[in-house]
C-alpha cells in the first residue's frame, strides 16, 4: 500500500514538472477553430438565348477600357476572330473634285499623292493588322475594301478612287466608324481601331462631321486621326482633346502625317511604367 501511494506521488511530481516545462500559451490552448470552407454557389439557370459569352483566350482588356458592349451593340459575331486583340486601320479617302488639282503636291495631283502615301502606310504596319478603306466619289460612299490582311485587294480598291464628287465627310465618318463597330463585333471589343481621314476640304452644307465625331470619341475607344491636305488647321475634324489633327503641305508631310498614326498605334503597345 505503502508503495503504490508512493508511486502515485512520483508520478504526480514527474507530471507537474513535464507541465512548467511546456510554454505557456501550450497550457492552455484551446480546441482549434474550426474552418469553415466555401460552398460553390449554386448553379444559375440561363435562359436559352441569353447564355453568356465565352471569355477570350488573350490576357487582354476590351480596348482602351471602354465597356465594350456600350459602342458596338449587343451582338456578337457568329465568326470571331481568331485574334482578338488585332489592330484596325480602316482609311476614309477624299474623292472630292478638289483632290484633282495639284497644288501643294507638286507634279501630281493630290488625289495621286494621298494615294502613294496610302499606298506607303500599307507596308509598314504589321502583317496581322487589319486594313480598310473607304471612299467618296461619283460611285457614291462605300466600303471599297473590307478590313482584311489582303494589302492586295486594298491597294487594287485604293488605285481606283476616283477625283470627282462633293464632301460628304459626315456621312463617311459615319460610314467608317460602322465598319469599325462590325469589327468590333468579332474581336467581341478587344483590340485597337483606328480611323483615318485623307482629306483636302470643308464637309458639304448638311454633312458636318462634329456630330458624328463627338459621338465616337465619347462612347467609344476609336481614336479618328485626320490629314488635312492643303487646307491649313481650321478645319472640322481639327478637334483637341477629341482628335489627332495633322496638317500637310506636300507630299512629305502627308507621309509624316500617316507615319504619326503609326506612332500612336506603337505608343498605345507600350508597357506602362511601373
Amino acid at each position: 500500500m505503502k508503495t503504490a501511494v508512493k508511486i502515485i506521488i512520483v508520478l504526480c511530481i514527474v507530471a507537474f514538472f513535464v507541465w512548467q516545462r511546456q510554454p505557456q500559451r501550450a497550457r492552455f490552448q484551446q480546441w482549434p477553430t474550426p474552418v469553415v470552407v466555401p460552398q460553390r454557389p449554386a448553379p444559375v439557370a440561363v435562359q436559352q438565348g441569353n447564355a453568356p459569352q465565352p471569355r477570350p483566350v488573350q490576357t487582354a482588356s476590351p480596348a482602351r477600357g471602354f465597356n465594350n458592349r456600350l459602342w458596338y451593340g449587343n451582338d456578337t459575331a457568329k465568326d470571331l476572330d481568331p485574334l482578338l486583340t488585332r489592330r484596325n486601320f480602316l482609311i476614309v479617302l477624299d474623292g472630292s473634285g478638289s483632290m484633282a488639282d495639284s497644288r501643294c503636291s507638286g507634279n501630281l495631283s493630290k488625289i495621286a499623292a494621298a494615294k502613294q502615301a496610302i499606298a506607303a502606310f500599307a507596308t509598314k504596319i504589321k502583317p496581322e493588322d487589319n486594313l480598310g478603306l473607304c471612299a467618296f466619289d461619283s460611285r457614291g460612299v462605300t466600303e471599297r475594301a473590307p478590313l482584311s490582311l489582303n494589302r492586295s485587294a486594298f491597294n487594287t480598291a485604293l488605285q481606283a478612287v476616283r477625283s470627282d464628287s462633293n464632301t460628304p465627310l459626315g456621312t463617311a465618318v459615319t460610314l467608317g466608324y460602322s465598319l469599325l463597330q462590325t469589327q468590333a463585333r468579332r474581336q467581341l471589343g478587344y483590340g485597337e481601331y483606328y480611323l483615318v481621314v485623307v482629306t483636302d476640304g470643308e464637309a458639304d452644307k448638311g454633312n458636318d462631321p462634329r456630330d458624328i465625331v463627338n459621338k465616337i470619341t465619347s462612347q467609344s475607344p476609336v481614336v479618328i486621326s485626320t490629314i488635312g491636305f492643303c487646307i491649313g488647321r481650321g478645319h472640322s475634324l481639327n478637334r483637341p482633346g477629341l482628335t489627332l489633327y495633322h496638317d500637310a503641305t506636300d507630299l512629305a508631310q502627308l507621309n509624316q502625317g500617316l507615319e504619326s498614326v503609326l506612332a500612336e498605334s506603337e505608343f498605345s503597345d507600350a508597357p506602362a511604367a511601373k
